[in-house]
């Protein structure tokens, strides 16, 4: 992490025992999350334990269950950190001195998206494929990454610099209804089977289920 920021919870039901509030119980929790991200990038799900957390991190076990009460509720922190992260870089990084259609500027959210679930996956395709109720993405860069700028707003402003972007009463339906398509159908279609991901038509035929959103 570039900073120590407050956690947030999502959901009650993975909640933390206690959440951080000073300078150096957010270093702990933060501590802990990276040693599990670390773990299971290198040596999977099957590693993560308490007893390896605490070598990693350097974090006693005691400490460990003051915050967490059990492992999945790390995991989920772990896809917390890595949607942060990637949302961060999508950000940055779009191409903003190239001109864009509607159709290429959805394809970049695609791809954008995908990246993310992508990453996400890599930690713990299980646990995610199985969870009922994603940590959503959206949130997370409106919350920790653009908090004086929306992503409902961002995408608004890049539609508007398309070529071929036509505007009409019904602009900001449209724009929310884009920005949840390109997270939402992409879960949801992996959810059901994850190979689609790798399918060379997943983002083409997503790309054309956006894209009808802007048809007239």
């Amino acid at each position: 992490m570039e900073k120590d920021t407050p956690y947030q919870l999502i959901r009650p039901n993975d909640a933390m025992r206690r959440q951080p509030k000073q300078d150096r119980s957010i270093k702990v929790v933060n501590a802990i999350v990276e040693a599990a991200h670390s773990i299971l990038l290198e040596h999977g799900r099957g590693a993560l334990s308490t007893t390896t957390l605490e070598v990693v991190s350097g974090v006693p076990k005691s400490s460990i269950y003051q915050y967490f009460p059990n492992l999945d509720t790390i995991v989920f922190e772990v896809y917390r950190l890595v949607i942060r992260t990637q949302h961060l870089k999508g950000y940055q990084e779009f191409p903003r001195d190239k001109e864009h259609t509607v159709l290429s500027f959805i394809y970049w959210l695609l791809d954008w998206s995908i990246e993310i679930h992508r990453k996400v996956l890599e930690v713990d395709k299980t646990l995610l494929v199985e969870h009922k109720g994603f940590l959503d993405a959206w949130q997370e860069l409106d919350v920790n990454i653009a908090p004086e700028s929306s992503t409902e707003s961002f995408i608004y402003e890049q539609l508007k610099l398309c070529s071929d972007f036509k505007p009409s009463s019904n602009d900001m339906l449209r724009v929310h209804a884009l920005g949840r398509a390109a997270q939402l159908m992409v879960y949801s279609l992996i959810s059901d089977n994850i190979d689609f991901i790798d399918d060379p038509e997943f983002r083409n035929t997503l790309a054309k289920m956006c894209y009808a959103i802007f048809a007239d």
